[in-house]
């Protein structure tokens, strides 16, 4: 019952702190803030998908206790979605988690974009805006299908972990949708025996650790050089002051988005995969895994509404015009007009 109303908690403040960020998105954003705010609809819209499909999941995972994997598998009691239905939205969650951190990404590339290349900003606008949905959706369907393809229900599968579910959980598998994620074979053929890992099974999380690092590097670059040339940037009086504060304020908020769910989020699920591609019983931390991964959605967005001052003050109800630029720049008019244009 604890575990039921945590998850409604954070389930509530999600939907509450998403449509809350898109509200101030329209009403409080600064002009400077321009293009970015494309990227800012396109998360709210992401994080709101999220955590209705977390919803309708209502996620939970039992660790195999032979040690060669996990059953990720739905709680929801509310209502019957069927086997497909129930299995779908699964996958769908699946596809999702792993294009959290593709989103991640694309922030800090937008940030490094607008400040050390503005004149790629173009590649940003207008109809090119599809491109940042196959940036985000390329992962999420590659991943979904792999889901799909290597993990759904198949009976060997369904037996094997089933011990574990009625044992630990009182869950029976049978005629039920799950995702089962096993690194080894379960039964013995001419190909195999019991025990040999389950290549397909290991290359696919061996690819999800690789787009996983792929876009934290990208992350850390650009965050990396963004930073720099800012820098360089206010200090050879090229950037205004109230312009560095705002894209320092961009800046940090987009490194407390990274850092936050690499420690809370991403960590616990890695310590459970990794887990069973070693071949170690890590114990039943699924139970931390499903709350951590559907405490995301609400994490990010209040990041958001935290750590931007503008959204902040109006979240506050404070008064005056945060963000907005004065007349204090000491900037040659070009490179002003091209930083307004481009953040």
């Amino acid at each position: 019952h604890v575990a039921l109303t945590t998850w409604w908690y954070w389930f509530f403040t999600a939907i509450w702190a998403t449509i809350t960020l898109f509200i101030l998105i329209e009403k409080k954003s600064p002009k400077e803030f321009g293009g970015y705010k494309h990227f800012l609809r396109i998360y709210c819209f992401y994080a709101f998908a999220f955590s209705i499909i977390d919803w309708l999941t209502q996620p939970a995972v039992a660790i195999d206790i032979h040690g060669f994997g996990y059953a990720f598998y739905s709680e929801n009691r509310l209502f019957d979605l069927g086997y497909t239905g129930g299995l779908s939205v699964q996958i769908l969650y699946c596809g999702c988690f792993l294009a959290s951190i593709s989103f991640l990404s694309l922030n800090f590339i937008y940030r490094y974009v607008s400040i050390c290349k503005p004149y790629y900003v173009v590649f940003f606008q207008g109809w090119r805006i599809i491109l940042l949905f196959l940036y985000c959706t390329l992962p999420f369907f590659i991943w979904s299908m792999l889901v799909y393809t290597l993990m759904a229900p198949v009976p060997d599968r369904t037996a094997h972990l089933n011990i574990t579910t009625m044992l630990m959980e009182n869950v029976n598998l049978v005629n039920k949708p799950y995702v089962g994620v096993l690194c080894r074979h379960v039964t013995n053929s001419t190909e195999h025996s019991y025990g040999d890992i389950e290549w397909g099974t290991m290359s696919a999380l061996l690819g999800f650790f690789g787009f996983q690092g792929f876009f934290y590097t990208i992350s850390l670059v650009c965050g990396v050089l963004t930073y720099q040339d800012t820098m360089q940037l206010f200090k050879m009086a090229q950037m205004s002051k109230e312009l560095y504060k705002m894209q320092m304020q961009l800046l940090r908020a987009i490194v407390l988005q990274a850092s936050i769910p690499l420690i809370l989020v991403y960590i616990p699920p890695a310590i459970m995969i990794v887990g069973g591609m070693c071949g170690i019983y890590v114990g039943q931390i699924g139970y931390f895994v499903v709350m951590s991964i559907s405490i995301y959605p609400p994490l990010d967005s209040l990041v958001f509404l935290l750590s931007i001052r503008c959204y902040r003050s109006a979240l506050c109800c404070h008064n005056g015009s945060e963000g907005s630029t004065g007349n204090t720049s000491v900037v040659p008019v070009k490179i002003l007009t091209m930083e307004m244009e481009n953040i």
